[in-house]
């Protein structure tokens, strides 16, 4: 089903679907310099995809209030020139039901789910770096994640296999990632193609075109995509490459406006 893009914005143009600024704990970057940037580069919008954490660093860092105050200063800054979506990355969702209710009463245009910790309370590059055991990390990641796509509430599944990024390795069953994409399917979750992996000296987005593949097998036909940018130098870095992967599959790139799905 082809949605309408409604409003006043041409559904041309190349989209950054995940960008960070100094709303989220990990990035130093003013959202005004992400939007001059993506000025510069000729993007027709991008969205900003603030965490939303409980991890210790995260608790408590993202103000709601003030995001969407700089993001309407910023709107009618660049009105005419780029569009500026609000969106938000909520980490472990399935963990956090209170805090996701109140979150989708809020005007978001779009709402990502990741899950960034799943073992301890360890990041995965904190399990990399302990050595712990990489089956064990995927087996509990891989849980999670079935959880929040059973979970729902969400738009979009961000960086579908996070741990590949510091593990620079893949482990999974094919049975689970069925499980996975079915629940996607029944609550209305598209996957996200995400292209950090790239700039960290990978050859391949998160994920990658086996597990697209199986995702395109359990009915799967719609994708963003996002650098997954904190700094400005990474707005929209492999988004390209990222994109002639969902097109060679057959693909359909989509953003998010009022948590509608929209085809590019």
């Amino acid at each position: 089903m082809k949605f309408d893009c409604g409003g006043n914005f041409d559904c041309g143009g190349n989209f950054d679907c995940h960008v960070h600024s100094t709303f989220s704990d990990d990035s130093r970057e003013p959202m005004e310099r992400q939007c001059e940037r993506a000025v510069e580069l000729g993007l027709a919008g991008l969205c900003f995809t603030e965490h939303l954490g409980f991890d210790a660093l995260g608790l408590g860092y993202y103000n709601a209030d003030a995001y969407f105050a700089e993001l309407d200063r910023l709107r009618e800054k660049f009105d005419g020139r780029l569009e500026i979506l609000a969106g938000l990355e909520f980490s472990e969702p399935h963990l956090h039901p209170k805090e996701l209710e109140a979150a989708q009463k809020r005007p978001y245009d779009l709402i990502l789910g990741s899950v960034h910790y799943w073992l301890g309370g360890l990041f995965p590059s904190q399990m990399r770096d302990l050595g712990m055991d990489l089956s064990r990390c995927f087996a509990r990641y891989w849980e999670h994640m079935l959880r929040m796509a059973q979970c729902g509430g969400i738009d979009c599944a961000a960086h579908l296999d996070f741990p590949k990024r510091y593990f620079r390795s893949l482990m999974y069953a094919p049975g689970m990632l069925d499980e996975i994409f079915n629940a996607m399917t029944k609550n209305n979750i598209v996957l996200e193609i995400n292209a950090s992996s790239l700039r960290k000296g990978l050859d391949e987005p998160l994920p990658g075109e086996a597990l697209l593949r199986q995702y395109i097998a359990r009915g799967g036909r719609y994708v963003t995509l996002g650098a997954d940018a904190h700094r400005t130098e990474e707005l929209f870095e492999g988004v390209a490459q990222a994109q002639a992967l969902a097109d060679s599959l057959g693909l359909a790139e989509v953003i998010f406006r009022g948590r509608n799905r929209v085809i590019l």
